[in-house]
């Protein structure tokens, strides 16, 4: 197992006595249209938590979606085949600095892409010892550092919150800037238009 076990167990248990991980979900319409243009065939999300979010893609064309987290029971099997894109929501946040690179490096075995989104603010939740959930609070540009120890290539991805640092490791092809205009603005319609009728 990657990643500190104490800390590990303390977020099992924090997952066993409430509803967590909707947060992710509030990306949706912001990483859908990155992984459309991409295209993958199969997708990892790695530290989903109670998450649904790969559930909810809808991306149009068939794909092999897998959910993947130490702390949820029914998830908690590692993989060991290589995805198109692995996706990781409010994740990194989480780990001990001193665990960084081993979780990265980790990811980075199970993917030839990824789409990463990390939170640089406090969070709500308190630990069982007292820390913040949050236990690596740094800016994007210290993410983007840290990330690309392992990962040739990255770009800036828009995400739901200013305190949220996104990343791709791919650049679009030429006229995907365009499509992903188009996109973007169908997702903000369909997202404010459920917003509207009181769904979200």
């Amino acid at each position: 197992m990657v990643g500190n076990p104490d800390l590990i167990e303390q977020y099992r248990q924090i997952h066993a006595t409430g509803a967590y991980g909707t947060t992710s979900v509030k990306n949706l319409r912001f990483i859908r249209p990155e992984i459309q243009l991409l295209g993958p065939r199969s997708i990892l999300d790695y530290g989903c938590g109670q998450s649904r979010l790969i559930d909810l893609l809808d991306l149009g064309y068939a794909a092999k979606l897998v959910r993947f987290d130490p702390a949820i029971p029914e998830v908690s099997q590692r993989p060991d085949e290589v995805f198109d894109l692995l996706i990781n929501i409010d994740v990194l946040e989480h780990i001990e600095e001193a665990d960084l690179d081993d979780v990265i490096s980790d990811m980075r075995s199970l993917c030839r892409e990824a789409l990463i989104i990390v939170d640089t603010k406090e969070a709500v939740t308190l630990l069982g010892d007292g820390r913040n959930a949050h236990v690596s609070l740094h800016p994007a540009a210290w993410w983007q550092d840290r990330l690309g120890r392992h990962f040739a290539h990255l770009e800036r991805v828009a995400a739901a919150r200013r305190t949220r640092a996104g990343f791709r490791t791919w650049s679009r092809k030429p006229g995907d800037q365009t499509r992903y205009v188009g996109k973007r603005a169908a997702e903000q319609a369909r997202y404010f238009g459920k917003r509207l009728m009181g769904r979200r």
